[in-house]
């Protein structure tokens, strides 16, 4: 998984990387508009006390979800990460293919229908590693992590040697030159200050961006190829007791990961390949010409082995804010230290293993409930957590259906395989089943890094927040026994710099509480960018420098993560409640005034961007369409919300209920462009995808935005064109459930 939330972003693992875009979490909270602040609380109040539920329904739905939340067990839990963590389980090998069987068998169990859906996918795998300081002194690198005494498994002999998933195959000496975190303007910074990276080794840290945009970056800028390291400064010893003692990154920890450049496009990199011949396939792969794999030799390292090159560096001494937390002075090089790289890396046409497990609803509207199953070690935090929680809810699901709960839409738990690759099982399942999930699918629910500690949060399309808000509300803390709510907020504010707050703040009265955005880097990438699905992603937050490494196991897990797995069950409450919601609904509980209080803030954000970029005059770029389109948006998403309120306060009838259900469902849909992002098509939010320079984080108005940023200008009248339509196909969507509603309350035909 490849995603963060929480305010620790740049130092928490893979927390650290996808997090700019939850870093914007509390940022958004000082920052909510008052147009969305003044919705909430302005807001119709619910005809039976849960959105989207008629009074009869929501007391039966509260007796049901109170009969759910002493279900889920600690002790099950932890004795199905203990499972799934019992040997690694890389994608594409026999052991990725046990989890997979392991998973159906206990679906089965639970009382779900469950099948293996297995798919050939083109895969990355290492062969020789070496690197080595050639100058100065000669040193070999590339070491391997030091297993701890007392936790087995980070001496066991299957884990994969630390390698970049997609790399090419190469052999280059060269020397190094210090680039900080990659970032554009960290290179172009170094051309300021005159230090060229042409034909040089890139040593780059880990953070602040998906390690898929350093690579590319550096390749943009002539790089000969690229080292990534852990900088103990960001998820090491600097920020605390490294593991076992504490949470954090030992010195000879290495984050593996993928460097497909999923910005591009995520899955499998020979999918927009399908049909042509496998000699034109093979040849394309050869070059890697049009595809979204990268052309220079990546290799990630410990920073006990960054250190090592850093100290015979020399050049200008690195600025103070690039300086980090090895022991040593950092300079710029290049040289005099050098180094000499050669990975033997192969692609190779393997099958993955999505399971795919069914609750029989009394329809055939789909809520679906999904995360990965691959690791790149053991992976107890990523993704054995949110495994271990959905497998939870799924067993007190089946278990409630046995007690005579039954459903109203059908409920799918998505166990995918090789999303550590690039997000590859999600997108090959979600691309075969375009037309399925069209008709069928309500919202996707994603949980992959579920819980590290105690901190609450994550980011969802802007219809679903308060159904997030209003489960938190619901679900005690383990810890305080006050609301998961009340904590989150109390987090919030004391991370935005504010008191405590009154009681009446504490209680939840007030802003609500923010998410952020949806980006990228976990599979609810292709439900939402790609097929238009309301989507959201949560986690239990906290410490963790293990991401990606062998550290990252069971015995992490019981020692610092969640030792009680107490957190463990508070999720799969969470989780389960917010499932039941969008299953049992009498209309499922969009908020679309929040979605369009958002619109209406980020077209400010936009305007300001554009003003900063030098647009005075609106002759480069003119925004009055896509603004009125926002405001048409945000008018029929109040009509809307008044005439579902209005409908469920009446009593409706099944049939008009399921009618107006499934015109909102497609709301999210409207915002899709038919063309894409310009130079990304795949991508075809007109609302949100991860930027092309960030990789994980969302860029709200992602194609206006990011052309602003490129003064790009007749792209970005392209771009703003598009914008304004699919704005304008969602307000019509949200006028055909209002007008569905209001006929359904007697003032026209059903």
């Amino acid at each position: 998984m490849d995603k963060l939330r929480g305010m620790r972003a740049i130092r928490v693992g893979r927390i650290h990387l996808r997090s700019i875009a939850a870093a914007a979490a509390a940022a958004l909270a000082l920052s909510l508009s008052a147009a969305r602040a003044n919705n909430s609380q302005t807001a119709q109040p619910e005809p039976g006390g849960l959105r989207g539920f008629t009074a009869a329904r929501s007391a039966a739905e509260e007796q049901w979800e109170s009969k759910f939340a002493q279900m889920p067990s600690a002790g099950r839990a932890e004795a199905t990460l203990r499972r799934l963590t019992s040997e690694p389980h890389l994608a594409g090998t026999e052991a990725s293919r046990r989890v997979a069987e392991y998973l159906r068998e206990e679906y089965i169990a639970a009382g779900l229908e469950a099948e293996i859906v297995p798919y050939s996918v083109v895969l990355s795998y290492p062969g020789e590693v070496l690197l080595e300081r050639t100058a100065p002194a000669a040193m070999r690198l590339a070491r391997p992590e030091e297993p701890v005494p007392g936790d087995p498994s980070t001496s066991d002999p299957r884990s994969v040697t630390a390698f970049s998933a997609y790399s090419p195959a190469g052999d280059v000496t060269g020397q190094v030159v210090y680039v900080n975190y990659g970032l554009p303007e960290d290179f172009q910074r170094l051309a300021e200050l005159g230090v060229d990276v042409r034909g040089k080794i890139a040593l780059i840290r880990y953070g602040r961006c998906f390690r898929g945009v350093k690579v590319h970056l550096a390749e943009a800028n002539g790089a000969a190829a690229v080292l990534l390291y852990s900088d103990p400064a960001d998820d090491g010893y600097r920020q605390g007791d490294p593991y076992p003692q504490g949470p954090w990154r030992p010195e000879s920890g290495i984050e593996r990961g993928s460097v497909q450049y999923t910005f591009l496009y995520p899955g499998n990199p020979i999918a927009p390949l399908h049909g042509l011949p496998r000699a034109e396939i093979d040849e394309r792969l050869d070059t890697r010409a049009g595809l979204n794999l990268p052309r220079i030799p990546t290799l990630p390292i410990s920073w006990r082995d960054a250190v090592e090159l850093m100290r015979y560096m020399g050049g200008p001494k690195a600025p103070h804010d690039w300086q980090g937390g090895m022991p040593t002075s950092y300079s710029l090089g290049p040289g005099p230290a050098e180094a000499h790289l050669r990975v033997a890396m192969s692609l190779e046409t393997r099958s993955i293993y999505n399971v795919i497990a069914r609750l029989p609803g009394e329809t055939n509207d789909w809520v679906l409930a999904g995360n990965h199953h691959d690791a790149w070690v053991f992976g107890a935090a990523d993704p054995g957590s949110g495994t271990a929680v959905l497998l939870e809810v799924a067993r007190s699901l089946g278990a409630l259906k046995r007690a005579g709960w039954t459903p109203r839409r059908t409920i799918l738990f998505c166990s995918w395989d090789a999303e550590e690759f690039g997000l590859v099982g999600s997108t090959a399942w979600v691309e075969d089943h375009m037309s399925e999930l069209a008709r069928n699918a309500i919202a996707y629910l994603n949980m992959d890094v579920a819980v590290v500690g105690e901190r609450f949060g994550g980011a969802a399309t802007p219809s679903l927040r308060e159904l997030v808000r209003e489960v938190a509300r619901d679900t005690p803390d383990p810890r305080t026994g006050r609301t998961v709510y009340d904590r989150w907020r109390e987090r919030a504010e004391e991370t935005a710099g504010m008191s405590r707050g009154s009681t009446r703040q504490r209680n939840g009265a007030g802003r609500p509480l923010a998410m952020s955005a949806l980006g990228s880097g976990s599979d609810y990438s292709a439900f939402y960018q790609h097929a238009g699905i309301p989507s959201l992603d949560i986690s239990s937050a906290g410490d963790y420098g293990v991401y990606h490494s062998i550290y990252d196991d069971f015995d992490w897990m019981k020692r610092q993560g969640d030792p009680e797995f107490a957190y463990h069950v508070m999720m799969a409450r969470i989780a389960g409640r917010i499932v039941m919601r969008l299953a049992d609904a009498d209309v499922p509980p969009f908020d679309y005034p929040e979605y369009a209080a958002e619109a209406q803030r980020l077209l400010g954000d936009m305007r300001a961007a554009a003003r900063a970029a030098g647009v005075r005059d609106g002759r480069a770029l003119d925004l009055r369409g896509a603004a009125s389109a926002v405001a048409d948006f945000q008018e029929a998403a109040h009509e809307a919300d008044e005439a579902v309120h209005n409908l469920l306060a009446n009593s409706p009838d099944r049939q008009r209920t399921e009618s107006v259900s499934r015109l909102l469902a497609g709301v999210e849909a409207g915002l899709l462009a038919p063309a894409g992002l310009a130079g990304r098509p795949w991508y075809r939010h007109a609302f949100s995808a991860p930027g092309v320079n960030s990789g994980y984080a969302a860029v709200v108005f992602p194609g206006v935005r990011e052309a602003i940023e490129r003064r790009d200008w007749a792209t970005a009248r392209l771009e703003a064109e598009s914008l304004r339509e699919a704005l304008e196909r969602a307000a019509e969507r949200l006028r055909s459930a209002a007008r569905a509603a209001a006929s359904h309350n007697g003032s026209g035909p059903p």
